[in-house]
């Protein structure tokens, strides 16, 4: 499925709440400046129904998030793409302030193909932002 635009992304978000973890490989503080008010009311909800997630990002992560539960990639693989991994479904987000959209493709084969590569990337990601 495609989604463009705040309510495409608005909607891959509000189905990620339906799952018990969510895996985020290239997070990004831009999804606050596209959705300032919506993402911050998602996060509490998720945080309400203790869905847990685990982020691979760039950059520092907002204080609300467990520090346990983030780890940094190096900043020169840096993009404004982020892949977010849940259940049987992954979805390709572009975090673009003018034209967000996002992919997601449902199955279970492909799902768990990136749960594996982002397992891989965990354990080579650092703990401390560089």
């Amino acid at each position: 499925n495609f989604y463009k635009g705040k309510e495409g992304l608005k909607t891959v978000f509000e189905e990620q709440l339906s799952y018990p973890e969510i895996l985020i490989i290239g997070a990004s503080t831009k999804v606050y400046d596209i959705l300032p008010f919506y993402f911050e009311w998602f996060d509490k909800r998720r945080k309400k129904k203790k869905i847990n997630v685990k982020i691979l990002a760039h950059e520092k992560v907002p204080d609300s998030i467990k520090k346990e539960n983030v780890r940094y990639l190096p900043s020169s693989y840096s993009n404004p793409v982020s892949m977010n991994i849940y259940g049987d479904n992954v979805a390709i987000i572009l975090l673009e302030k003018q034209k967000p959209m996002a992919i997601v493709i449902k199955s279970q084969e492909i799902a768990d193909s990136y749960r594996s590569y982002f397992d891989l990337m965990w354990k080579i990601a650092s703990q401390k932002l560089a």
